[in-house]
């Protein structure tokens, strides 16, 4: 018998580990295929935060191959609009609910996305339209062939940085297990607002202060206030071997401010 090529699938969930939802699922997935290979990007997404479980997959799904499924189950039963939405993205497929999570994903929502409605009067209904999605995505015969063009999909406008003349203003858009915080501020941005001057990161208020950027947490003392550009050239500030959240009661759409100066003196008001 011919060997079947491996196909990649993700799974991004709220569930934990402790149920039998993640069971259930991936048993219908091997039932459907066996050879398929289901990587699990993170059952820890906090409960019903698809925008949590949207920065995970955004930021995870270009270094799979192409052709691979991702799916995310986070708020898929709790939507008001009772559809799995099934669409291809820059030569991967995605099924995700119809909650908005499509538009924190694809920088340009798709030409053609399709619905695949979900039975409300199941209490798990988003499993079935999730092995439905799979069983026909792995036939290659085309999102035509069984589903139907969604005429409307929910959308999200992400949140950009705010730029001013002598400085830029961002949020808090994802804190890692680490209680480091990344911000919506890319160093493309910071750069060309910056010009070069120097510069003061204010975190929570004007009294915590940091004007410099790191390399990498090598470059900082146990118990510092850092900032650097991550790997995603996202700013993120953290304290090394610190938990900055915890410590600057920060959560996601905490401001945090950049000014910019020109002279050698920090910022103050």
């Amino acid at each position: 018998m011919e060997k079947k090529a491996t196909r990649f699938i993700t799974l991004t969930t709220d569930w934990g580990n402790q149920d039998y939802y993640l069971g259930m699922l991936s048993g219908k997935l091997y039932s459907i295929a066996d050879h398929l290979k289901v990587v699990e990007l993170s059952h820890n997404v906090p409960t019903f935060n698809y925008v949590h479980a949207a920065f995970v997959l955004k930021h995870s799904f270009t270094h799979f191959p192409e052709g691979t499924i991702h799916i995310c189950m986070v708020n898929s039963d709790s939507t008001e609009r009772q559809q799995m939405l099934v669409f291809e993205y820059a030569k991967h497929y995605f099924v995700v609910p119809d909650n908005g999570t499509i538009s924190l994903i694809a920088e340009e929502i798709p030409g053609k996305v399709y619905g695949i409605p979900t039975d409300n009067s199941n209490s798990f209904a988003s499993l079935e339209s999730v092995t439905l999605a799979v069983g026909m995505l792995l036939l290659n015969n085309g999102l035509d062939e069984f589903a139907i063009e969604a005429t409307s999909v929910k959308k999200l406008t992400p949140i950009r940085p705010v730029p001013e003349k002598d400085g830029i203003t961002g949020r808090v858009i994802y804190i890692d297990s680490y209680q480091n915080a990344i911000t919506n501020i890319p160093r493309n941005e910071f750069d060309e607002l910056g010009k070069g001057r120097r510069f003061t990161i204010f975190v929570q208020s004007y009294s915590n202060g940091i004007n410099k950027l790191c390399r990498s947490y090598q470059e900082a003392e146990d118990g510092e206030l850092i900032a650097l550009f991550n790997s995603l050239d996202l700013l993120e500030i953290a304290i090394k071997n610190g938990h900055l959240a915890q410590m600057y009661n920060l959560s996601v759409n905490s401001s945090i401010m950049v000014r910019f100066h020109n002279d050698e003196n920090l910022l103050t008001l």
